[in-house]
């Protein structure tokens, strides 16, 4: 199978359509621990776990408020379950400190600035943050106003 090259002439380097895609994401995620990047074509990538299973790799839009999952056809999930978010790159816990329900990880984006995003472990439950080292600049999803006092405590001791 032939992979589709384009010449990208700014930098002088030779890329497949998909690193093209990939240098062009204005956003980045990433790994508290690795810092390795989690979004692989306009996905974002975690592998998860629940009680009672063993586990598999899910993907998630990188639009924040946007809660569309995707998933192998075999996993079946319910409303209330709770997930472990862990990095596929180090396997690393996302689990927020001291906030058992939510994950967290980073998000870089293309003028440079870091924020946290933070986000619900539990299915159905639609509350995501961005976060500075300051405030919560973003809220999304019907859920956000639950967890506003745990994030104030966690972050803005």
């Amino acid at each position: 199978m032939q992979q589709n090259i384009v010449k990208y002439e700014y930098l002088d380097k030779t890329l497949t359509i998909y690193q093209l895609k990939a240098f062009a994401m204005k956003t980045n995620f990433i790994c508290p621990k690795c810092r390795g990047y989690l979004n692989v074509d306009n996905k974002v990538i975690f592998t998860v776990k629940k009680k009672g299973w063993s586990g598999g790799i899910v993907k998630l839009s990188p639009e924040l408020g946007d809660y569309a999952i995707t998933h192998h056809p075999s996993f079946k999930f319910d409303d209330g379950d709770h997930f472990e978010f862990h990095c596929p790159i180090c396997n690393y816990d996302l689990t927020l400190d001291g906030a058992d329900k939510l994950a967290k990880v980073i998000l870089h984006e293309e003028d440079g600035k870091e924020y946290f995003v933070v986000f619900s472990k539990i299915k159905g439950e639609r509350c995501t943050y961005k976060i500075s080292e300051k405030q919560v600049e973003e809220s999304y999803g019907d859920h956000a106003g639950r967890n506003m006092d745990l994030l104030s405590a966690t972050f803005f001791r």
